[in-house]
């Protein structure tokens, strides 16, 4: 199993030998910049937030695949940020839906904590939201959400059913971009969430400011929580692993958009 870190800064603590750190941004010799084959996603990071280097991964792998062929349906890769991991099992000091952890305890956790057994998904946990639109109308213009939904439904990304259903539910995945998923599915989906985002940029997307300027990873965030949704809907629930996601603080507290 492949385990990438996502970051857009250098980093601050050592990560596990088996982890393998990127970004579309110079952060350093330790963090493989992937901006530098897929120049198109440099400077995205604004509007696409780690999506930006998302994408640049699934070009990446599909290219390294040209020679060997695409992976096996149970070969699984893992993806965290720089400061959010999936566990294996409750750490940390509970803080609404992150477990927070000091550096010095992230450095001594082992590596189980990370890698579910073979075969196993692993999830960050759910939050209640009222209702998945609800919660976004709050936060965010309500009115980019509908309209990327829209564009998914026109792209055949999703339906109208599925939409609705999911839209009008009480709880959603938090931090959908982080887990340990089946290889190939993770870069379909990718394929999909880029194909959406490029046709509400280019057709529905009106100019934010400060946070707002996110909307496109924001809107991204709650489809990729959809259709993750609909992979864990097909896998045996004794191989889904989910618990509260950490978060790596030295004075454990988890500040949105750091």
């Amino acid at each position: 199993m492949r385990y990438f870190v996502v970051t857009h800064r250098p980093l601050d603590r050592p990560l596990r030998p088996f982890m393998e750190a990127i970004s579309t941004v110079p952060a350093g010799d330790d963090v493989l910049d992937l901006s530098a084959e897929h120049p198109q996603y440099a400077g995205r990071g604004p509007e696409l937030s780690e999506y930006a280097t998302l994408f640049a991964l699934r070009r990446h792998l599909q290219a390294s695949w040209s020679e060997s062929g695409p992976p096996s349906d149970d070969e699984m890769c893992g993806i965290a940020q720089y400061r959010r991991y999936p566990v294996t099992r409750p750490v940390g000091v509970p803080s609404d839906v992150y477990g927070m952890v000091t550096p010095a305890e992230f450095g001594e956790l082992p590596d189980d904590v990370f890698q579910p057994a073979p075969g196993t998904l692993l999830l960050p946990s759910v939050a209640q939201v009222g209702t998945v639109l609800g919660q976004y109308g709050r936060n965010h213009a309500v009115r980019d959400l509908l309209h990327f939904m829209g564009i998914a439904i026109d792209l055949g990304v999703i339906d109208d059913r599925a939409a609705a259903s999911f839209l009008s539910q009480s709880v959603m995945v938090v931090a959908p971009t982080i887990g340990v998923y089946p290889t190939r599915w993770y870069v379909q989906l990718l394929e999909d969430l880029e194909r959406v985002a490029d046709a509400f940029e280019s057709r529905a997307a009106v100019p934010r400011e400060g946070y707002q300027r996110r909307a496109t990873g924001f809107c991204l965030e709650r489809l990729h929580g959809m259709l993750l949704a609909g992979l864990v809907a097909t896998w045996p629930g004794d191989r889904v692993t989910q618990n509260r996601a950490i978060v790596v603080s030295e004075d454990l507290t988890y500040t949105s958009g750091g």
